[in-house]
Protein backbone atom coordinates (compact mmCIF):
# COMPACT_ATOMS: atom_id res chain seq x y z
CA UNK A 1 0.00 0.00 0.00
CA UNK A 2 2.72 2.33 0.52
CA UNK A 3 4.78 1.23 -2.78
CA UNK A 4 1.43 2.29 -4.32
CA UNK A 5 1.29 5.77 -2.66
CA UNK A 6 4.86 6.29 -3.32
CA UNK A 7 4.49 5.20 -6.63
CA UNK A 8 0.94 7.41 -6.72
CA UNK A 9 3.41 10.61 -6.00
CA UNK A 10 5.86 10.27 -7.74
CA UNK A 11 4.08 9.83 -10.96
CA UNK A 12 1.91 12.66 -10.13
CA UNK A 13 5.05 15.09 -9.57
CA UNK A 14 6.55 13.85 -12.58
CA UNK A 15 2.61 14.78 -14.30
CA UNK A 16 2.87 18.35 -13.04
CA UNK A 17 6.52 18.83 -14.27
CA UNK A 18 5.59 17.71 -17.62
CA UNK A 19 2.79 20.20 -17.88
CA UNK A 20 4.40 22.79 -16.41
CA UNK A 21 7.39 22.27 -19.07
CA UNK A 22 4.09 22.33 -21.73
CA UNK A 23 3.26 25.11 -20.72
CA UNK A 24 6.46 27.13 -20.49
CA UNK A 25 7.20 26.03 -24.64
CA UNK A 26 4.07 26.42 -25.28
CA UNK A 27 4.04 30.37 -24.17
CA UNK A 28 7.49 31.05 -25.08
CA UNK A 29 6.71 29.33 -29.05
CA UNK A 30 3.72 31.36 -28.69
CA UNK A 31 5.50 34.53 -28.04
CA UNK A 32 8.04 33.94 -30.96
CA UNK A 33 5.24 33.13 -33.30
CA UNK A 34 3.32 36.62 -32.09
CA UNK A 35 6.71 38.59 -32.95
CA UNK A 36 7.42 36.92 -35.78
CA UNK A 37 4.03 38.72 -37.22
CA UNK A 38 4.84 41.72 -36.09
CA UNK A 39 2.47 42.12 -32.88
CA UNK A 40 4.81 42.87 -30.37
CA UNK A 41 1.83 43.37 -27.47
CA UNK A 42 1.33 39.67 -27.80
CA UNK A 43 4.88 38.84 -27.89
CA UNK A 44 5.15 40.24 -24.47
CA UNK A 45 2.60 38.62 -22.86
CA UNK A 46 3.42 35.20 -24.27
CA UNK A 47 6.88 36.04 -22.94
CA UNK A 48 5.17 36.59 -20.10
CA UNK A 49 3.57 33.76 -19.62
CA UNK A 50 6.37 31.75 -20.06
CA UNK A 51 8.82 33.25 -17.39
CA UNK A 52 6.06 32.54 -14.66
CA UNK A 53 6.43 29.28 -15.36
CA UNK A 54 9.91 28.98 -15.46
CA UNK A 55 11.39 32.50 -14.36
CA UNK A 56 15.02 32.42 -15.02
CA UNK A 57 16.84 32.94 -18.46
CA UNK A 58 19.22 30.29 -19.59
CA UNK A 59 22.33 31.43 -21.22
CA UNK A 60 22.83 27.36 -22.34
CA UNK A 61 20.74 24.99 -23.82
CA UNK A 62 17.66 23.40 -21.88
CA UNK A 63 17.30 19.42 -22.18
CA UNK A 64 13.92 17.94 -22.42
CA UNK A 65 12.29 15.26 -20.62
CA UNK A 66 12.81 12.27 -22.22
CA UNK A 67 15.28 8.82 -21.80
CA UNK A 68 19.13 9.43 -21.20
CA UNK A 69 19.53 7.16 -24.14
CA UNK A 70 18.16 9.78 -26.05
CA UNK A 71 18.91 13.09 -24.99
CA UNK A 72 16.84 15.47 -26.59
CA UNK A 73 17.50 19.82 -26.15
CA UNK A 74 15.16 22.34 -26.68
CA UNK A 75 15.10 24.14 -29.94
CA UNK A 76 17.99 22.62 -31.19
CA UNK A 77 19.97 23.87 -28.46
CA UNK A 78 19.32 27.61 -28.09
CA UNK A 79 18.95 29.49 -24.86
CA UNK A 80 15.99 30.19 -22.88
CA UNK A 81 15.38 34.25 -23.04
CA UNK A 82 12.00 34.90 -21.51
CA UNK A 83 13.22 38.13 -19.56
CA UNK A 84 15.14 39.45 -22.50
CA UNK A 85 12.67 38.83 -25.48
CA UNK A 86 10.17 40.57 -23.02
CA UNK A 87 12.19 43.56 -22.68
CA UNK A 88 13.01 43.27 -26.39
CA UNK A 89 9.08 43.30 -27.27
CA UNK A 90 8.93 46.55 -25.03
CA UNK A 91 11.38 48.13 -26.64
CA UNK A 92 10.37 47.33 -29.92
CA UNK A 93 6.42 48.38 -29.04
CA UNK A 94 7.94 52.08 -28.21
CA UNK A 95 9.45 51.71 -31.14
CA UNK A 96 6.31 52.14 -32.72
CA UNK A 97 4.29 53.90 -30.06
CA UNK A 98 3.27 57.79 -30.40
CA UNK A 99 4.07 60.57 -27.90
CA UNK A 100 4.31 59.75 -23.76
CA UNK A 101 3.03 56.07 -24.69
CA UNK A 102 6.60 55.63 -26.90
CA UNK A 103 9.10 56.88 -23.73
CA UNK A 104 6.45 54.36 -21.10
CA UNK A 105 7.85 51.68 -23.44
CA UNK A 106 11.37 52.37 -23.18
CA UNK A 107 11.52 52.97 -19.60
CA UNK A 108 10.13 49.47 -19.10
CA UNK A 109 12.70 47.81 -21.26
CA UNK A 110 15.23 49.57 -19.60
CA UNK A 111 14.17 48.75 -16.81
CA UNK A 112 13.95 44.71 -17.15
CA UNK A 113 17.12 45.04 -19.79
CA UNK A 114 19.03 46.13 -16.36
CA UNK A 115 17.57 43.92 -14.10
CA UNK A 116 19.50 41.30 -16.78
CA UNK A 117 22.29 43.51 -15.96
CA UNK A 118 21.85 42.78 -12.07
CA UNK A 119 21.79 39.68 -11.93
CA UNK A 120 25.30 39.47 -13.99
CA UNK A 121 23.49 38.15 -17.50
CA UNK A 122 25.58 40.38 -19.30
CA UNK A 123 25.16 39.87 -22.92
CA UNK A 124 26.05 42.12 -26.05
CA UNK A 125 22.79 42.39 -26.78
CA UNK A 126 21.63 43.66 -23.75
CA UNK A 127 24.55 46.35 -23.58
CA UNK A 128 23.52 47.11 -27.15
CA UNK A 129 20.13 48.17 -26.42
CA UNK A 130 20.64 49.79 -22.71
CA UNK A 131 23.24 52.18 -25.21
CA UNK A 132 20.71 53.13 -27.03
CA UNK A 133 17.96 54.06 -24.64
CA UNK A 134 20.17 55.43 -22.06
CA UNK A 135 21.78 58.05 -25.32
CA UNK A 136 18.08 58.79 -26.08
CA UNK A 137 17.28 59.91 -22.38
CA UNK A 138 20.44 61.75 -22.02
CA UNK A 139 21.83 59.44 -19.13
CA UNK A 140 25.56 59.85 -19.79
CA UNK A 141 26.62 58.74 -16.10
CA UNK A 142 24.99 55.14 -16.77
CA UNK A 143 25.94 55.03 -20.27
CA UNK A 144 29.62 55.72 -18.86
CA UNK A 145 29.59 53.14 -16.51
CA UNK A 146 28.00 50.49 -19.47
CA UNK A 147 31.35 50.85 -20.93
CA UNK A 148 32.87 48.68 -17.85
CA UNK A 149 29.98 45.84 -18.53
CA UNK A 150 31.63 45.27 -22.27
CA UNK A 151 34.09 42.96 -21.10
CA UNK A 152 31.49 40.69 -19.16
CA UNK A 153 29.36 40.02 -22.20
CA UNK A 154 29.85 36.63 -22.34
CA UNK A 155 25.68 35.76 -21.83
CA UNK A 156 24.45 34.08 -24.43
CA UNK A 157 20.31 35.22 -25.16
CA UNK A 158 17.85 34.12 -28.22
CA UNK A 159 18.76 36.35 -30.68
CA UNK A 160 16.85 35.47 -33.55
CA UNK A 161 14.22 37.85 -33.64
CA UNK A 162 16.09 40.46 -33.53
CA UNK A 163 16.35 42.70 -36.62
CA UNK A 164 19.27 42.64 -39.26
CA UNK A 165 20.31 45.61 -39.05
CA UNK A 166 20.53 45.63 -35.09
CA UNK A 167 22.24 42.59 -35.68
CA UNK A 168 24.82 44.32 -38.06
CA UNK A 169 24.74 47.38 -36.17
CA UNK A 170 25.76 45.25 -32.62
CA UNK A 171 28.95 43.70 -34.70
CA UNK A 172 30.56 47.21 -35.79
CA UNK A 173 29.48 48.89 -32.71
CA UNK A 174 30.76 46.02 -29.99
CA UNK A 175 34.39 45.67 -32.10
CA UNK A 176 37.35 45.71 -29.16
CA UNK A 177 39.18 49.09 -28.83
CA UNK A 178 43.06 49.09 -27.65
CA UNK A 179 41.96 48.70 -23.78
CA UNK A 180 40.41 45.47 -24.53
CA UNK A 181 36.94 46.67 -23.48
CA UNK A 182 34.03 46.84 -26.70
CA UNK A 183 32.93 50.38 -27.38
CA UNK A 184 29.48 50.58 -26.88
CA UNK A 185 27.34 52.40 -29.60
CA UNK A 186 25.35 55.45 -28.73
CA UNK A 187 22.31 54.57 -30.47
CA UNK A 188 19.19 56.56 -30.94
CA UNK A 189 16.44 53.99 -29.30
CA UNK A 190 13.37 55.48 -31.43
CA UNK A 191 14.47 54.20 -34.51
CA UNK A 192 17.50 51.83 -33.20
CA UNK A 193 18.41 50.69 -36.68
CA UNK A 194 21.44 51.41 -34.98
CA UNK A 195 24.96 52.84 -34.81
CA UNK A 196 26.08 56.64 -33.66
CA UNK A 197 29.24 55.54 -32.39
CA UNK A 198 30.72 57.25 -29.10
CA UNK A 199 34.02 57.19 -27.43
CA UNK A 200 36.19 56.75 -29.06
CA UNK A 201 35.51 59.52 -32.13
CA UNK A 202 37.03 59.43 -35.03
CA UNK A 203 38.95 62.17 -36.99
CA UNK A 204 40.23 62.58 -40.36
CA UNK A 205 38.68 62.06 -43.98
CA UNK A 206 37.46 58.54 -44.67
CA UNK A 207 39.10 56.06 -46.68
CA UNK A 208 37.95 56.59 -50.01
CA UNK A 209 36.23 53.64 -51.88
CA UNK A 210 36.82 54.08 -55.50
CA UNK A 211 33.22 51.99 -56.58
CA UNK A 212 30.88 55.04 -55.11
CA UNK A 213 30.32 58.08 -57.31
CA UNK A 214 27.65 61.02 -56.90
CA UNK A 215 25.27 62.79 -58.61
CA UNK A 216 24.43 66.29 -56.64
CA UNK A 217 21.85 68.94 -58.83
CA UNK A 218 21.28 72.01 -57.49
CA UNK A 219 18.51 73.54 -59.87
CA UNK A 220 17.13 76.51 -57.80
CA UNK A 221 17.05 78.89 -60.50
CA UNK A 222 14.29 77.37 -61.89
CA UNK A 223 11.53 79.66 -63.21
CA UNK A 224 8.29 78.32 -62.16
CA UNK A 225 6.70 80.18 -59.65
CA UNK A 226 7.12 79.86 -55.77
CA UNK A 227 9.61 77.07 -56.53
CA UNK A 228 12.90 78.11 -56.67
CA UNK A 229 15.55 77.05 -53.85
CA UNK A 230 17.71 80.03 -52.94
CA UNK A 231 20.05 77.87 -50.72
CA UNK A 232 20.38 74.85 -53.51
CA UNK A 233 23.91 75.83 -54.46
CA UNK A 234 24.88 76.22 -50.76
CA UNK A 235 23.17 72.53 -50.68
CA UNK A 236 25.31 71.36 -53.25
CA UNK A 237 28.34 72.79 -52.03
CA UNK A 238 27.31 71.54 -48.45
CA UNK A 239 27.17 67.65 -49.45
CA UNK A 240 30.23 67.33 -51.45
CA UNK A 241 32.35 68.43 -48.01
CA UNK A 242 30.40 66.45 -46.53
CA UNK A 243 30.79 63.02 -48.47
CA UNK A 244 34.27 63.29 -49.48
CA UNK A 245 35.38 63.80 -45.90
CA UNK A 246 32.95 61.70 -44.30
CA UNK A 247 31.39 59.12 -46.64
CA UNK A 248 34.19 57.70 -48.45
CA UNK A 249 33.50 59.44 -51.93
CA UNK A 250 36.57 60.34 -54.26
CA UNK A 251 36.41 64.12 -55.27
CA UNK A 252 36.90 63.24 -58.61
CA UNK A 253 33.82 60.73 -58.51
CA UNK A 254 31.80 63.52 -57.48
CA UNK A 255 29.89 66.05 -60.06
CA UNK A 256 27.90 68.81 -59.14
CA UNK A 257 25.60 70.32 -61.58
CA UNK A 258 23.96 74.06 -60.73
CA UNK A 259 21.13 75.27 -62.52
CA UNK A 260 21.21 72.72 -65.81
CA UNK A 261 18.85 72.23 -68.29
CA UNK A 262 16.94 69.13 -68.61
CA UNK A 263 19.34 67.82 -71.63
CA UNK A 264 22.02 68.89 -69.54
CA UNK A 265 20.87 66.72 -66.47
CA UNK A 266 20.19 63.35 -68.75
CA UNK A 267 23.68 64.37 -70.29
CA UNK A 268 25.60 64.14 -67.13
CA UNK A 269 23.60 60.89 -65.89
CA UNK A 270 24.68 59.13 -68.96
CA UNK A 271 28.30 60.27 -69.07
CA UNK A 272 28.55 59.54 -65.21
CA UNK A 273 27.11 56.20 -65.85
CA UNK A 274 29.66 54.90 -68.46
CA UNK A 275 32.39 55.65 -66.35
CA UNK A 276 31.15 53.83 -63.20
CA UNK A 277 32.29 50.12 -62.97
CA UNK A 278 29.32 47.49 -63.08
CA UNK A 279 27.45 46.56 -59.31
CA UNK A 280 28.91 50.09 -58.45
CA UNK A 281 26.81 52.78 -56.19
CA UNK A 282 25.69 55.96 -56.96
CA UNK A 283 24.55 58.34 -54.20
CA UNK A 284 21.92 61.15 -56.47
CA UNK A 285 21.14 64.33 -54.56
CA UNK A 286 18.21 66.80 -56.45
CA UNK A 287 17.40 69.84 -55.24
CA UNK A 288 14.75 72.65 -57.05
CA UNK A 289 11.41 71.56 -58.04
CA UNK A 290 9.41 68.49 -59.29
CA UNK A 291 6.18 67.02 -60.20
CA UNK A 292 4.32 63.69 -60.78
CA UNK A 293 2.55 64.55 -64.01
CA UNK A 294 0.61 61.26 -65.75
CA UNK A 295 2.13 58.71 -62.84
CA UNK A 296 5.41 59.60 -63.29
CA UNK A 297 8.06 61.47 -61.81
CA UNK A 298 9.55 64.98 -63.24
CA UNK A 299 12.92 67.27 -62.04
CA UNK A 300 12.29 70.44 -63.38
CA UNK A 301 15.34 71.97 -65.35
CA UNK A 302 16.37 75.60 -65.42
CA UNK A 303 14.11 76.96 -67.60
CA UNK A 304 11.08 75.26 -66.61
CA UNK A 305 8.29 77.60 -66.59
CA UNK A 306 5.04 75.89 -66.68
CA UNK A 307 4.46 73.05 -64.01
CA UNK A 308 2.77 70.52 -66.78
CA UNK A 309 5.69 71.46 -69.51
CA UNK A 310 7.84 67.99 -69.40
CA UNK A 311 9.45 69.00 -72.33
CA UNK A 312 11.57 70.83 -70.18
CA UNK A 313 11.94 68.04 -67.37
CA UNK A 314 14.04 65.01 -67.25
CA UNK A 315 11.56 62.25 -66.03
CA UNK A 316 13.11 59.94 -63.28
CA UNK A 317 12.93 56.97 -65.14
CA UNK A 318 15.35 58.35 -68.11
CA UNK A 319 17.90 59.70 -64.97
CA UNK A 320 17.90 56.27 -63.78
CA UNK A 321 17.85 54.13 -66.78
CA UNK A 322 21.69 54.07 -67.60
CA UNK A 323 23.01 53.78 -64.56
CA UNK A 324 19.55 50.60 -63.75
CA UNK A 325 21.33 48.90 -66.67
CA UNK A 326 25.09 48.27 -65.03
CA UNK A 327 23.53 47.03 -61.95
CA UNK A 328 24.54 50.01 -60.18
CA UNK A 329 22.64 50.22 -56.69
CA UNK A 330 21.25 53.93 -56.45
CA UNK A 331 20.43 55.72 -53.18
CA UNK A 332 18.49 59.11 -54.33
CA UNK A 333 17.34 61.70 -52.07
CA UNK A 334 15.15 64.55 -53.03
CA UNK A 335 14.84 68.07 -51.35
CA UNK A 336 11.56 69.20 -53.29
CA UNK A 337 8.92 70.55 -52.13
CA UNK A 338 6.02 68.38 -52.40
CA UNK A 339 2.83 70.33 -53.27
CA UNK A 340 0.03 69.01 -55.35
CA UNK A 341 -0.27 69.37 -58.88
CA UNK A 342 -3.22 68.46 -60.57
CA UNK A 343 -4.09 66.02 -57.90
CA UNK A 344 -0.58 64.66 -57.50
CA UNK A 345 2.44 64.64 -55.88
CA UNK A 346 6.42 64.49 -56.80
CA UNK A 347 7.88 61.35 -55.38
CA UNK A 348 4.92 58.81 -55.72
CA UNK A 349 6.04 56.78 -58.79
CA UNK A 350 8.13 54.06 -57.77
CA UNK A 351 11.50 53.00 -60.32
CA UNK A 352 10.59 50.46 -62.98
CA UNK A 353 13.68 48.93 -62.50
CA UNK A 354 16.87 48.64 -60.84
CA UNK A 355 18.33 48.57 -57.46
CA UNK A 356 17.26 51.80 -56.25
CA UNK A 357 16.31 53.79 -52.84
CA UNK A 358 14.36 56.20 -53.00
CA UNK A 359 14.29 59.17 -49.75
CA UNK A 360 11.97 62.53 -49.85
CA UNK A 361 12.70 65.47 -47.91
CA UNK A 362 9.27 66.18 -47.11
CA UNK A 363 5.72 64.58 -46.88
CA UNK A 364 3.48 64.46 -49.67
CA UNK A 365 1.89 67.74 -49.73
CA UNK A 366 4.14 69.59 -47.59
CA UNK A 367 6.92 71.94 -48.38
CA UNK A 368 10.69 72.35 -47.66
CA UNK A 369 12.61 74.94 -45.19
CA UNK A 370 15.82 75.89 -44.75
CA UNK A 371 18.01 77.01 -41.82
CA UNK A 372 21.37 79.01 -40.94
CA UNK A 373 24.20 76.93 -40.48
CA UNK A 374 27.67 78.64 -40.44
CA UNK A 375 26.94 81.46 -41.58
CA UNK A 376 25.37 79.64 -45.04
CA UNK A 377 21.43 79.28 -45.75
CA UNK A 378 21.07 75.57 -46.00
CA UNK A 379 18.25 73.40 -46.59
CA UNK A 380 17.21 71.43 -43.75
CA UNK A 381 17.45 67.79 -45.01
CA UNK A 382 20.68 68.37 -46.93
CA UNK A 383 21.62 69.84 -43.39
CA UNK A 384 20.69 67.05 -41.47
CA UNK A 385 22.34 64.66 -44.53
CA UNK A 386 25.91 65.99 -43.63
CA UNK A 387 25.34 65.53 -39.60
CA UNK A 388 24.37 62.44 -39.94
CA UNK A 389 27.42 61.80 -42.56
CA UNK A 390 29.62 63.25 -40.09
CA UNK A 391 28.49 61.32 -37.01
CA UNK A 392 28.43 57.78 -39.00
CA UNK A 393 31.99 58.79 -40.55
CA UNK A 394 32.09 55.45 -42.63
CA UNK A 395 32.31 54.74 -46.68
CA UNK A 396 29.85 51.49 -45.70
CA UNK A 397 26.62 53.62 -44.24
CA UNK A 398 23.69 51.28 -44.20
CA UNK A 399 20.89 53.31 -45.48
CA UNK A 400 18.05 52.51 -43.28
CA UNK A 401 20.23 53.26 -40.52
CA UNK A 402 20.92 56.42 -42.48
CA UNK A 403 17.45 57.26 -43.34
CA UNK A 404 16.36 56.70 -39.43
CA UNK A 405 19.29 59.41 -38.08
CA UNK A 406 18.17 61.92 -40.84
CA UNK A 407 14.06 61.54 -39.44
CA UNK A 408 15.28 62.17 -36.14
CA UNK A 409 17.55 64.77 -37.07
CA UNK A 410 15.01 66.83 -38.66
CA UNK A 411 11.64 65.80 -36.63
CA UNK A 412 14.08 67.27 -33.59
CA UNK A 413 14.83 70.21 -34.86
CA UNK A 414 18.82 69.27 -34.87
CA UNK A 415 19.28 70.34 -31.05
CA UNK A 416 17.84 67.26 -29.22
CA UNK A 417 18.00 63.60 -28.36
CA UNK A 418 14.09 63.22 -27.76
CA UNK A 419 10.42 64.66 -29.03
CA UNK A 420 10.37 66.86 -32.49
CA UNK A 421 8.94 70.03 -33.31
CA UNK A 422 10.01 70.74 -36.94
CA UNK A 423 7.59 72.05 -39.79
CA UNK A 424 9.52 69.39 -41.94
CA UNK A 425 9.18 64.96 -41.55
CA UNK A 426 11.11 63.65 -44.17
CA UNK A 427 9.68 60.32 -45.40
CA UNK A 428 12.07 57.23 -44.69
CA UNK A 429 13.81 55.48 -47.69
CA UNK A 430 11.59 53.42 -49.96
CA UNK A 431 13.75 50.28 -51.30
CA UNK A 432 13.20 48.17 -54.26
CA UNK A 433 15.95 45.17 -54.17
CA UNK A 434 17.83 46.44 -51.53
CA UNK A 435 18.15 45.00 -48.54
CA UNK A 436 17.74 47.46 -45.31
CA UNK A 437 21.39 46.96 -44.21
CA UNK A 438 22.54 48.07 -48.08
CA UNK A 439 25.33 50.04 -48.02
CA UNK A 440 26.63 53.64 -49.92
Amino acid sequence: MRMRSFTTGFLGLALIATAMGQSWTSAYDAGLKAARAGDWATARKEFQKARANRPDDVSGPTNLPGPVTDARKWRNGAPYSPNFLSAYASYKLGQTAKGDAGSAFFKTAQDEFESLIKKKQVSKETLFFLSGMYSRSNQADKLQALTKQSDKANWKVDSELLAPEEVTAMSQSMTPTGNSQGVVAVVDAANMAGIVPSVPMRAGPVAVNPKKFALIIANGENKLGGFQVSHAANDANLLKASITTNAGYDAANVEVLSNATAAQIKAAAASLAAKMPAESTLMFFFTGAGANIDKRDWLAGVDTQLATDTSTMVSKTDLYRPFAEKGISIFAFYQVSRLSIGGKFFGSEEAPAGRVSQMQATAPGDKIYSIFKDGSNVGIFASAMSDVFAELHSNAIPITEFGWQVFYKIRRGQTGSSGGGSRQTPTLPVLQLLASDSRF
